[in-house]
């Protein structure tokens, strides 16, 4: 998805690139005509939304293609040679407070560069800006930020900036708030950098991702308080939503956990097992308490690794809205790709350009290079459920090559299609099919328009090991 890219450079190194990229991902169009999408997209069947029918045509769907130690050290190259994600566990006991305001004030410089929008369409004022670095409060940071652990307690957004309030590249674009950056689930350990001026507003660094969350959705957390949530024993969510209670009976609702979601486990008991949750008390600091989710929602563990596995957890996604930066408990394109990759334990960062950096690299093309060697390539090489598929702003799981085409399972917003009015051919613009939810579809999606089918615009693909 288009948007800032928080890249860690090891713990402690806090910097923001502001990047713009015309996103497949979410692909909403400025002034376009919207359409609705037909009910089958084409070149697909119905069978082809199901797991069974690639599982059935995979050459080893249960094959281990990682063991839980092999895993461990998959994930330990990602943070600590590529540096796309973070290991909190090993955070320092002082972060440089000169590289956090640097950082910043280099979020508030981009995204006032980029003339973004209020959702009326008008452009925000000087006091906007002036009210935004003093939100910011960076004269409060010090030299030296002491490490301070928190726990997420419920579902929250994560921004680019202090403010409920968004900013558009387009005016009353409400679903595609540019200060959204990510999302964080139930459990999820963060480390509290900073406060915003008015004391609502924290700046954390998850392990995928940086930005301000709600002080009121983080509870204040020790060392030992947090532990649990990084050991053994815990089970994972692997269910598009899972929900959790307070109470064995089931009916005191806490919250809701995306699909790979980890919490420490206490016991398994017949059809449910009681968890430890997170609340925050008045004061700011965290209290564990348990909590009852439905053992047909989660797993003891991480599942195992096989192209079976991965399969079954994307297509119970299928269907699943789209949410920009994880809006509305929904998924974009790579948070697709992370909470499946996460029921087998294996931590993606969380952004598609980064994504596409990881495990072992099958091939890149330039541009310009012809979809028939693409699918070829693809066709000889590429293992469905465990290769991902690249391109400019969006990302997507390869299933298999079928009567010479790429199929992918993806979460998308919209794609073009060639729209050629009677009688004046060539003339044509294009329309825009709102999808709006994870599909499967064929890679010549888009063939025609403008932009280009997703085959056209591939560029690299990678095998997740």
């Amino acid at each position: 998805m288009p948007r800032f890219s928080l890249r860690p450079r090891g713990a402690g190194m806090l910097w923001v690139v502001l990047v713009c990229l015309c996103n497949g991902c979410a692909a909403h169009q400025r002034g376009a005509v919207l359409y609705s999408p037909p009910s089958l997209l084409p070149r697909t069947t119905s069978e082809m939304r199901t797991a069974g029918f690639w599982i059935s045509r995979h050459p080893d769907p249960d094959s281990v293609i990682l063991s839980p130690e092999e895993i461990q050290s998959f994930n330990r190259t990602i943070h600590e040679e590529l540096k796309l994600t973070k290991d909190l566990s090993a955070w320092p006991f002082a972060t440089s407070g000169g590289e956090l305001r640097a950082t910043l004030q280099k979020t508030l410089d981009d995204l006032q560069a980029r003339g973004l929008k209020l959702l009326d369409g008008k452009k925000p004022t000087p006091a906007y800006w002036d009210s935004a670095r003093q939100a910011v409060n960076l004269d409060a940071i010090p030299k030296g930020i002491p490490r301070r652990y928190g726990l997420v307690v419920r579902y929250a957004d994560q921004r680019f900036l202090p403010f409920e309030e968004g900013l558009y590249a387009k005016a009353y674009d409400e679903d595609f708030d540019e200060l959204q950056n990510s999302a964080l689930d139930i459990g999820t350990p963060v480390v509290i950098l900073h406060r915003s001026l008015d004391g609502k507003w924290f700046w954390v660094e998850s392990a995928t991702s940086a930005g301000w969350v709600k002080a009121k959705n983080v509870g204040s957390a020790t060392e030992d308080q947090v532990k649990p949530f990084w050991s053994i024993p815990f089970v994972v969510v692997t269910v598009a939503k899972g929900d959790v209670y307070l109470d064995r009976a089931m009916t005191i609702f806490a919250g809701s956990l995306q699909m790979g979601a980890r919490l420490p486990l206490m016991r398994l008991d017949g059809d449910f097992a009681e968890i430890t949750i997170p609340q925050r008390q008045s004061d700011g600091r965290l209290e564990l308490v348990p909590g009852f989710i439905a053992a047909g929602q989660i797993h003891n563990g991480y599942l195992p690794y096989t192209p079976r596995q991965v399969l079954l957890q994307a297509f119970s996604m299928l269907n699943q809205p789209y949410g920009w930066g994880g809006m509305y408990g929904g998924q974009d394109c790579s948070r697709f790709l992370q909470e499946v990759f996460a029921t087998v334990g294996i931590e993606l960062p969380r952004d598609s350009r980064d994504q596409i950096q990881v495990g072992t690299r099958l091939i890149e093309w330039e541009a310009g290079a012809p979809g028939a060697d693409k699918t070829l390539v693809l066709t000889d090489f590429a293992v469905g459920g465990i290769t991902i598929l690249g391109m400019k702003g969006h990302i997507l799981l390869y299933l298999g090559t079928l009567d010479g085409r790429v199929y992918a399972i993806h979460s998308v917003w919209a794609y073009r299609e060639l729209a050629l009015p009677a009688g004046r051919p060539g003339l044509g613009g294009d329309k825009t099919f709102v999808l709006n939810r994870v599909v499967v579809s064929d890679l010549e999606l888009g063939e025609g328009s403008k932009r280009g089918s997703l085959l056209e615009r591939l560029n690299a693909a990678r095998i997740i090991k």
